[in-house]
């Protein structure tokens, strides 16, 4: 049995330990995800296959792919991961890779002619030359993790990643490549190559359930020694959606709160405190739509609209483009889901949960258990 640490009045251990702004680092901070973790280890390391990570934005794809890197290195695997900008090149892509690969990785008697063959790589490379000079050469299980593979928007370059990876795959390399972005990327990397598919492994991130959502804050009373009563964790999962990150983000704004009022018991009045908070900071860095948002939700009809709106869009990562009362209620906040003009997507990814905490707030104001939300500032 784990000990609850001592209550504690301390803002930084209260940030550490609900930290929503970097992934996380450590196994045990890793809810809900056993099942993508396994899939993602049995699919590369057991079955020597590439992998596909897709999810929102907020859904904790990093923090997997973080984890399962450190099972994969205690494994034997050499896991190298770096995170995509935007314009680059297929070589500018994967250079930073060859040249981080250790000399361990690679065949003793190679490794004079590998380092030889990379310095000769011309400014522009492509699949066949990267492909050529790992292939022999490197021995060990080698993961190159691509982490935010969205960023990469030029068709081209995600033509000639999947033309790495089908080259890859056929010369029975021991190099696997991992790409972590959202949904759409799959069908754009198999687009021109669709025998790939047998190559790769495609985990699908959801959000987590309500168990692990518990989970999360009770690890947090734990961490801190702070109790999250009832009444706040039915506010913070009703507002998360089963967002690892708005889970976090929220209960660090109300354990706050609580701290603020000399309490170790984080009550439900800390828990709105708490949206109030959270949501002052992102409308800071959002006017727009918390304008629109503070604007909608001041009609007691449409809440309920607004939060089953919301909630779809948190949950499935998006909504259909033919619901025109959707339109006519957050034009604005929505735009198409890349090419596909079936589908809309909120263009800020973190905004559905923001929507359903104005739709909490407004209805506190409403019975008099909380005050009106203030329009200062946006």
């Amino acid at each position: 049995m784990v000990e609850r640490a001592e209550p504690t009045l301390d803002r930084a251990k209260i940030l550490r330990t609900f930290d929503s702004a970097h992934p996380v680092r450590k196994r045990n901070e890793l809810f809900g995800r056993e099942e993508q973790l396994y899939e993602l280890l049995s699919a590369t390391l057991d079955l020597g296959q590439h992998a596909i990570v897709h999810g929102a934005r907020g859904s904790g794809k990093t923090s997997l792919v973080r984890v399962f890197g450190d099972y994969a290195d205690q494994r034997g695997a050499v896991v190298i991961y770096l995170a995509c900008e935007p314009q680059m090149s297929f070589a500018d892509l994967v250079r930073p890779y060859l040249q981080a690969l250790p000399a361990g990785a690679i065949a003793l008697n190679e490794r004079s002619s590998f380092r030889h063959e990379l310095d000769a790589l011309p400014n522009e490379f492509g699949p066949r030359d990267m492909v050529e000079l790992v292939s022999e050469r490197v021995t060990r299980p080698t993961l190159f993790i691509f982490d935010e593979f969205d960023r990469v928007t030029d068709p081209a370059v995600k033509a000639e990643v999947a033309a790495a990876m089908k080259l890859l795959a056929d010369s029975l390399s021991s190099v696997l490549f991992m790409l972590v972005g959202i949904a759409r990327d799959v069908a754009d990397v198999v687009r021109g190559h669709p025998s790939l598919r047998r190559h790769m492994h495609v985990v699908a991130i959801g959000r987590i359930e309500s168990t692990s959502v518990e989970a999360l804050i009770d690890a947090g009373e734990i961490a801190t020694g702070l109790t999250f009563e009832a009444g706040a964790r039915h506010v913070i999962a009703r507002v998360s959606c089963g967002s690892p990150f708005h889970v976090r983000m929220f209960c660090h704004h109300s354990a706050i709160s609580s701290l603020t009022r000399g309490s170790t018991s984080v009550e439900q009045i800390d828990a709105r405190a708490g949206l109030r908070s959270a949501l002052r900071q992102w409308a800071s860095m959002n006017v727009d739509d918390a304008r629109r948002f503070v604007t909608l939700v001041e009609d007691p009809a449409l809440r309920p609209e607004l939060e089953r709106v919301a909630r779809a869009a948190a949950l499935a990562d998006r909504l259909p483009a033919d619901n025109d009362v959707t339109h006519e209620l957050l034009a604005g906040a929505l735009a198409p889901d890349g090419s596909d003009t079936s589908s809309l997507v909120f263009q800020d990814s973190v905004a559905p949960q923001f929507l359903i905490a104005y739709v909490i707030l407004m209805e506190g104001a409403d019975s008099g258990t909380a005050k009106p939300f203030a329009r200062e500032g946006y």
